[in-house]
């Protein structure tokens, strides 16, 4: 949980209530009265959704949803939706094609350009006027506002890196002031998979599968980064820069990817490396452009006041890029909210008209803002329900040997679960990893994330340091990797989530409960989602799934009776 009340000028005696709304993929709805955000819907956590997918609300869902919180549309001060597109676009709501004017990606800023520049509108779906501001906005802003740098007053560099932009740093200065510091480099987040692509085992993947990045982030584990080819990488990324010249446009910027990315693959493809060590080479490729482009620009600019970086787009979910960042850039601190993706871009679109219109610099916000668990009737015949508390539930885990789906409170805001709607296990046995990649129908290379008390994550895990968002890996102590079989990686690493109490009092006391019997205050914990969809929203849609015998929602404990 984060908080902040920062505000430049007098505080207005009248509250301001803002809802934001991202249309496209990744598509929510987000509330907030004044600076404090009430609550967040991602679409895909709304009645079992696909994942990625778009706003979809009519306006009666979308008032319902409002009025189950307490407010009323017409207590809305503030409409403002995500940019996306420079032109006119539908969208379907219900039974209708609804046109909205949007505020542009942005793709390339230029150096004197305004980010926080808007777009206004008026919806006659929504019967009222609407700002957007361009998509690149709601990632500065989501990271910034919700930073611990925003909340002690501090400015800060923001970097955004996203699917289908480039690099883009910025500074940020206390008082509204923005500065486009231009980009870092010419390759947009999507190379990483256009790459991918060319490789097995992903040559039947759409180049722009947005599950894609996650999948080969995992893979890189089993291949190993090829030194020469990895400096033939670099040798013909700089020559094509230095032949190249600086570009000024996005579409110079696509001609430069799609130029590079021939090269790359033809390089690889002539190298006679298995494609295993061609994806991790390309992998630590990036991974050192990035680092290196970016700590030398922080070098040049160090005059501008502390070294912190604010970093969002769908490349800050990159947990590797992430460990290398806060390692090698000599960062005073680095913040990464856990919803750096388009999953934030509600979030973000509102706390740009924070900044704009109400002189808002931070917001008061808790990871758990997200839908809270339906009371949704279903035929429970093949199950019996009983109270269960935390200290019994963590007995079952342990003793039953078998993974138990949690159901806490309200879900999570972003991408990853972190242990609201989580599926969780004993992590000791390796068999568990494969148990969980089964019924979740995942690659067997894919990785589980360990759950950890924050107080003792150092015991097991290098660095162990805090890590509520699951946004860096950590490697598994050679004295615990033994007993931590479910959750080390094949490199030896883990996507570690710390919990104190205060951040989740539930999960933290299940960890120290689980401890007793075990003496390991630790757990399994991958997402509550069945494949392609986003987490399940109530008992009855798990119940339906059918893949767990055990459910835990609320302190009561649901067990299948039949086909068990």
């Amino acid at each position: 949980m984060e908080h902040g009340t920062t505000k430049r000028g007098a505080m207005r005696n009248q509250r301001v209530v803002s809802v934001g709304i991202k249309l496209s993929h990744d598509g929510g709805v987000a509330l907030f009265e004044d600076n404090r955000l009430v609550q967040c819907h991602e679409m895909e956590k709304i009645g079992n959704n696909p994942r990625y997918s778009e706003f979809r609300l009519t306006r009666s869902e979308l008032f319902g949803l409002l009025n189950d919180i307490g407010y009323d549309w017409s207590e809305v001060d503030s409409l403002v939706i995500d940019g996306w597109h420079t032109t006119p676009f539908e969208v379907i709501l219900g039974d209708e094609k609804v046109p909205f004017e949007v505020a542009d990606y942005g793709h390339l800023y230029g150096i004197r350009a305004n980010p926080l520049a808007s777009k206004g509108a008026f919806s006659t779906y929504f019967g009222r006027e609407y700002t957007s501001y361009q998509h690149i906005a709601g990632h500065i802003f989501s990271s910034y506002c919700s930073s611990p740098m925003a909340r002690r007053g501090e400015s800060s560099y923001v970097l955004s890196w996203d699917g289908m932009s480039f690099p883009q740093l910025f500074h940020y200065d206390r008082g509204g002031r923005l500065e486009c510091l231009g980009y870092l480099f010419p390759m947009s987040g999507f190379i990483y998979t256009y790459f991918a692509v060319n490789f097995a085992p992903y040559q039947d993947y759409r180049p722009n599968d947005l599950s894609l990045a996650g999948k080969y982030m995992a893979y890189i584990a089993k291949g190993k980064r090829a030194q020469s080819l990895g400096e033939s990488f670099h040798t013909i990324f700089e020559k094509l820069v230095a032949r190249t010249g600086p570009v000024t446009t996005h579409e110079q910027m696509l001609e430069f990817e799609r130029a590079l990315l021939l090269k790359l693959v033809f390089r690889a493809k002539a190298s006679g490396l298995s494609d295993e060590d061609i994806l991790t080479t390309f992998h630590c490729f990036l991974e050192e452009v990035l680092v290196r482009t970016l700590a030398a620009r922080l070098d040049e600019l160090d005059r501008r006041g502390p070294r912190n970086l604010c970093y969002a787009g769908g490349c800050a979910l990159n947990i590797k890029w992430n460990s290398a960042i806060r390692r090698s850039c000599n960062l005073a601190e680095l913040w990464i909210p856990p919803f750096p993706n388009d999953a934030g871009s509600a979030i973000g679109t509102v706390c740009s008209e924070l900044v704009a219109k109400h002189g808002y610099e931070s917001v008061d916000w808790d990871v758990y803002s997200g839908p809270a668990i339906r009371d949704t009737a279903w035929d429970a015949a093949d199950w019996l329900s009983r109270d269960c508390s935390l200290k019994e539930l963590a007995g079952l885990i342990h003793e039953s040997q078998q993974p138990v789906i949690v159901l806490n409170g309200r879900a999570e805001l972003g991408p990853r679960a972190l242990g609201n709607r989580s599926i969780m296990a004993a992590p000791t046995s390796p068999e568990m990893k494969t148990t969980l990649n089964r019924i979740k129908r995942r690659e067997s290379y894919r990785p589980v994330a360990p759950i950890c008390v924050e107080e003792d994550a150092a015991r097991f895990f290098d660095p162990g340091t805090p890590d509520p968002y699951m946004l860096y890996d950590h490697r598994v102590r050679p004295e615990a990797a033994g007993r931590l079989a479910a959750v080390c990686h094949l490199d030896g690493t883990a996507r570690l989530q710390t919990v104190n109490q205060r951040q989740n009092p539930e999960i933290h006391a299940l960890l120290n409960h689980y401890a007793e019997y075990s003496g390991l205050p630790i757990l399994c914990n991958t997402s509550a989602n069945d494949l392609g969809s986003g987490f399940f929203p109530d008992v009855r849609s798990v119940a339906e799934w059918g893949h767990v015998d055990h459910i835990w929602s609320n302190g009561r404990l649901y067990t299948r009776t039949t086909g068990a």
